[in-house]
């Protein structure tokens, strides 16, 4: 039986590849990476996050167009946008030129796929914002990875209207041919908008060797200094994160350090002074690259997800789970999705007074049998598994 063709992708992203670059990475960056080892996959034209506003348009020229290092060769370039090439596989596409007109982005994407001689498209997209290019890049299927529910994002809504992201999704419901979502949550989200076939659940993954190279894990960090035990928490610091309980965890565990990495958003910065700032052992260590997660992850001794029970969280499936779990470390939780796919490894807290409690038990059970057992259980939940499951798909849909 012949090999089926390889298919082309034109993936919207959620993030820049700057912000890669610099270290922050999220399932859009991990699955972009796992399709580009794929054999059924060509070549993937990854579009950076589309500016709004021209506040927007000013600040990602500077970084994606100006200061970003063009690592291969130029594929299509002009005063607002650019096409280079990245590996043999990826090529990044970034422009300001969305603020201007939807339809001068699409004939340059439509210039590139001559310039790279694009078959068999797949408009591939992680951004609800830009759903209007579907079916208009000549491409085959159009095919959306929900992350998070955006609606329920307050930095989202600011950047388009609510009614307007709403209609949005109805159109992802309507005219996507496969629908992926990160939680099993967000099927709802779709079933309420009438689309039950084509929707699968595939959950975050984990790039263990990243979490468990030596090299990594070994990087010098401020952590290592510090001679109490460290509750851990590594992310964004947003208005998921419960300060609230964050604060609890510090005044009952005042032997223990609790450690921040993260960058605190400036929306939530005045709210983290007033309930933390004053707590001595709070401690703030600020944006930390991907590359030095594995040194700072393996300094904690229990590890904490404080999340805010919103239905914003209860769309989400926190990619640090699995980072935590492939280092080995005690993990304790508010309940959030995907959180019971580990509930035999991991401590679930239904309350303020159960989180608070769990940290002593955590360290009092955790054993190096017991680190084993996290790795060996989220070792499996590979972003290649998970790229694996969506070619399955997307090649079921494109060749039935």
């Amino acid at each position: 039986m012949p090999s089926q063709p390889k298919f082309d992708v034109i993936m919207f992203n959620m993030s820049t590849f700057y912000d890669w670059d610099h270290g922050i990475v999220n399932r859009n960056y991990n699955i972009l990476n796992a399709l580009a080892k794929q054999e059924g996959i060509g070549r993937i034209v990854a579009v950076d996050f589309l500016p709004l506003t021209w506040r927007g348009a000013v600040a990602h020229y500077v970084k994606n167009i100006l200061l970003e290092a063009k690592t291969g060769e130029m594929v299509y370039g002009d005063l607002t946008s650019a096409c280079y090439q990245r590996t043999d596989k990826i090529f990044t596409y970034t422009t300001i030129d969305s603020i201007f007109s939807s339809n001068t982005v699409a004939n340059e994407l439509k210039r590139i796929e001559k310039i790279l001689d694009l078959k068999n498209i797949v408009f591939w997209s992680y951004n609800p914002l830009f759903v209007n290019f579907a079916h208009k890049l000549n491409d085959r299927a159009f095919i959306f990875d929900s992350v998070d529910n955006w609606l329920e994002h307050p930095t989202y809504t600011r950047l388009i209207a609510k009614k307007r992201l709403t209609q949005n999704y109805q159109v992802i419901a309507d005219k996507a041919d496969i629908i992926f979502t990160v939680s099993e949550e967000l099927h709802d989200l779709y079933r309420k908008m009438g689309r039950v076939k084509n929707v699968t659940w595939i959950p975050n993954g984990v790039d263990f060797a990243h979490f468990n190279n030596p090299a990594l894990i070994n990087k010098t960090n401020p952590l290592q200094k510090i001679n109490q035990p460290i509750i851990g928490y590594l992310g964004t610091i947003e208005s998921r994160v419960d300060f609230d309980l964050v604060a609890a965890v510090a005044n009952v565990h005042r032997d223990k350090i609790v450690a921040v990495c993260g960058p605190i958003w400036p929306i939530v910065k005045k709210e983290f002074k007033q309930k933390l700032g004053h707590l001595k052992n709070v401690k703030e260590f600020g944006r930390i690259g991907y590359h030095d997660a594995p040194s700072y992850i393996n300094n904690f001794d229990v590890a904490i997800i404080p999340h805010k029970i919103t239905n914003f969280v209860q769309s989400m499936n926190p990619m640090k789970l699995y980072d935590y779990l492939a280092c080995g470390k005690p993990v304790i939780t508010t309940r959030g999705a995907g959180v019971d796919m580990f509930k035999d490894l991991i401590y679930i807290a239904d309350s303020q007074s159960d989180f608070v409690g769990m940290i002593d038990k955590a360290l009092k059970e955790d054993s190096n049998a017991k680190q084993a057992e996290r790795r060996a259980a989220v070792k499996k939940h590979s972003w290649e598994s998970r790229a694996t499951e969506m070619m399955k798909a997307v090649t079921a849909k494109l060749y039935a």
